[in-house]
């Protein structure tokens, strides 16, 4: 199965809808009790914060990403996931076959900036979808008393909607573990149709998303706000600052010289900044302040009303910055590009 590098996955959209169920609802892509649910969805999800960050990761911060996100629900998930097919089938007494398994189907949305992927588990000879998933028995009582979590009826609609199919059957297995050894206790199947509707509310909040990504606005949350997914990719890209990977094979003395001296430049350069931003304070008191981000850097205008909203302006900014010194300062000119 091929790794989800800048693209987004069906497992990840729950979260996006969430946050943008407040405009679905005012234009009536989805219902009052829709709505409802969304709101209700655990913080557990993805966020537009945490998955706008993840889609700026080059492809080996990925990979180290994913490694550093590993964790037990979700290494149950993949080592349970022949145990609860084979359940599926003996709890079903189902005649079906499976006729492909891990499948892959992308999208390419209009004016979404990011492919759309649903992998699915199973299908079925009946052309229904099977989607196998656990969760902890101490927490199966949810199961029981709410049905199926949201966040996996979305899931499975992005799954019907990008396969063409016109049911999945999401069988939810309750397991305990003792030593790393898994047991289902429980389990119950459920079945989920085609929403058209939830289809066009999926395809609204991509283009949301996307559109946020583009200006920039998706990084702009308090401290106070962040959810466990948002502090989870801030921890990994506050390791991943100031880090150096060498190969086994590499020469140590070499590389160790070479981060000595970007050690030396960063402090002469830092240095040179927190002078540059003293004097830039001093002299801009009166000047209005402009800031725009992107998914590739910040740019920051302190010397005039001039804000940088596409790339043309944003390049020509880029090519001003380059001929800059520290003495442009005094005729009161200052940008400072933050890749």
């Amino acid at each position: 199965m091929k790794d989800r590098f800048q693209i987004i996955g069906a497992s990840e959209i729950a979260g996006i809808v969430k946050e943008y169920s407040a405009n679905l609802f005012a234009e009536n892509l989805i219902s009052e009790t829709i709505s409802q649910k969304l709101e209700a969805m655990p913080n557990y999800l993805e966020t537009r914060y945490s998955l706008g960050k993840k889609l700026m990761l080059d492809r080996e911060q990925f990979k180290r990403f994913n490694d550093f996100t590993n964790n037990k629900a979700m290494s149950r998930g993949k080592e349970m996931e022949e145990a609860v097919k084979d359940n599926y089938f003996n709890l079903n007494r189902s005649y079906d076959e499976i006729t492909e398994s891990q499948t892959e189907k992308d999208k390419i949305i209009k004016n979404c900036k990011f492919p759309f992927r649903a992998t699915i588990d199973y299908i079925l000879s009946n052309n229904s979808i099977l989607e196998c998933k656990t969760t902890d028995i101490s927490q199966w009582f949810k199961i029981e008393n709410d049905g199926l979590p949201f966040n996996y009826y979305i899931q499975a609609q992005a799954q019907l909607w990008l396969h063409e199919k016109e049911t999945c059957e999401v069988h939810i297995a309750g397991v305990k573990t003792i030593n790393k050894e898994h047991e289902i206790l429980d389990s119950k199947t459920f079945k989920v149709g085609l929403d058209t509707k939830m289809v066009r509310a999926l395809t609204a909040s991509l283009i949301w998303f996307s559109a946020e990504f583009e200006k920039g606005t998706l990084f702009n949350k308090d401290e106070a706000d962040k959810t466990k997914k948002d502090k989870q990719i801030d921890e990994f890209l506050a390791l991943e600052k100031g880090t150096l990977e060498l190969p086994i094979e590499s020469n140590l003395s070499v590389k160790l010289a070479r981060l000595k001296y970007l050690e030396e430049a960063k402090k002469e350069y830092e240095k040179l900044d927190k002078e540059i931003k003293e004097q830039v304070k001093q002299s801009m008191k009166d000047y209005k302040f402009a800031r725009f981000k992107s998914n590739r850097f910040e740019i920051e205008a302190k010397y005039s009303n001039e804000s940088y909203h596409d790339e043309t302006s944003i390049n020509e900014a880029i090519e001003k910055a380059k001929l800059m010194t520290v003495g442009d300062v005094k005729s009161v000119k200052k940008l400072t590009i933050k890749y």
